[in-house]
């Protein structure tokens, strides 16, 4: 390590350091920190918990909203600052955890100004006209804000380990686009079972619908980012993009034949077409066809589920939820959980750390089973 990765451990952090620094990675090699380490514990309590379960609780209009967004944002301003006092490890300046950090302030503030406006009970004069507009938009922001902070703290994870840098930044783009799609259409699967039937009977549309276009535009994202642009292609890049083609063209043939509120098996039978080629995915690193494999079997359950509930188990009109309905969403978010865990930089790094890919899969696994029992745990306390 050379002198520009030390001297300013006690100091606080530097913007002015040597870019010959980060010519490999986008941090150095200092231990992150205790300051650094209550930052990253602050935005993710405020991120990943408060800000959805406020979120929650607004929508349902319980009393305990205002208490726990005012918490989430006290986190959030003590964790900015905390961010900007750390010591030890550097990161390069341009990072995209820096720069988006603007768009998170700014959404928040935005939110607590509209959400301070309405609690004001301003109902006269023009007051009563600008209401109307305010509301629906104070919603949309509040839905916003743990989507905006998932990608934050995404970006903060990426960037305090230097990853995704230089020539690794599209292959690890693609990995963590696609997987967090995988994530979010599980998601979407279980708030639409959940709380989501009479609301697509009432728009006449049907889940499939929606799914076509998320995997439309996805595929388009993956056509364009899986190879490294001004490099010979290889063998993983041509399948990759082939893969972001054929999801597209899927997408758009889902569209059509969802149309009217019709149910299609299309991005069933794409799930499962996906997750055979991933069987036999080359790969670069060693042990990443395991984990690339044990994707494509979660794939491949996600979407021969889909097709049994569809085909077998749903009924029009009839909104009680079967056991077998939490398969789909369960499947899929473990598979895009995998999907983002199996980048050529963090298995290189769990291999130099001795962590075999079983280790890896245990824990993965355990986050969507977890979410997927607290699910039914709170299906069993609404019956």
């Amino acid at each position: 390590m050379d002198e520009h990765e030390h001297g300013h451990g006690a100091t606080g952090h530097s913007h002015n350091l040597d870019p010959e620094v980060f010519k490999s990675s986008a941090a150095t090699d200092e231990p992150i920190g205790f300051i650094m380490a209550l930052h990253i514990t602050f935005m993710v309590i405020a991120f990943g918990f408060l800000y959805p379960i406020g979120m929650v609780l607004g929508l349902s209009r319980n009393r305990w909203h205002v208490p726990v967004q005012i918490l989430a944002t006290i986190l959030f301003v003590v964790g900015y600052f905390l961010a900007h006092a750390h010591g030890g490890r550097n990161y390069e300046p341009h990072i995209a955890h820096r720069w988006f950090a603007s768009v998170v302030i700014w959404t928040v503030v935005v939110q607590l100004i509209a959400g301070g406006y309405l609690k004001l009970h301003w109902e006269r004069g023009i007051h009563g006209r600008i209401r109307p507009f305010i509301v629906p938009f104070h919603k949309i922001l509040g839905a916003l804000v743990p989507v905006i902070g998932y990608v934050q703290i995404m970006l903060g994870v990426i960037a305090s380990v230097g990853f995704c840098y230089g020539d690794s930044t599209g292959q690890c783009l693609a990995h963590f686009i696609m997987g967090s799609s995988f994530v979010g259409y599980g998601i979407l699967l279980l708030l639409s079972l959940r709380v989501g039937g009479p609301w697509l009977l009432r728009r006449g549309k049907s889940q499939e619908w929606y799914d076509s276009w998320v995997i439309m535009l996805w595929g388009i994202v993956n056509t364009f980012t899986e190879h490294r642009w001004g490099h010979d292609w290889n063998h993983g890049d041509y399948q990759h993009t082939s893969m972001g083609i054929i999801w597209w063209i899927a997408g758009l043939v889902g569209i059509i034949l969802s149309r009217k509120g019709k149910r299609s098996v299309v991005p069933s039978v794409l799930i499962i077409l996906t997750a055979v080629a991933f069987q036999g995915h080359a790969q670069h690193v060693p042990n990443s066809g395991q984990i690339h494999s044990y994707f494509g079997y979660m794939l491949m359950a996600g979407g021969i589920s889909r097709i049994v509930e569809i085909c077998f188990v749903w009924k029009e009109g009839v909104f009680t939820i079967s056991p077998f309905q939490y398969l789909p969403p369960l499947t899929l978010i473990l598979s895009g959980l995998l999907f983002m865990g199996s980048t050529e930089e963090q298995l290189m790094y769990l291999n130099g750390a001795d962590i075999d890919q079983r280790a890896t899969l245990v824990w993965i696994r355990g986050i969507p089973v977890c979410a997927g029992a607290y699910s039914a745990v709170g299906e069993t306390h609404t019956l």
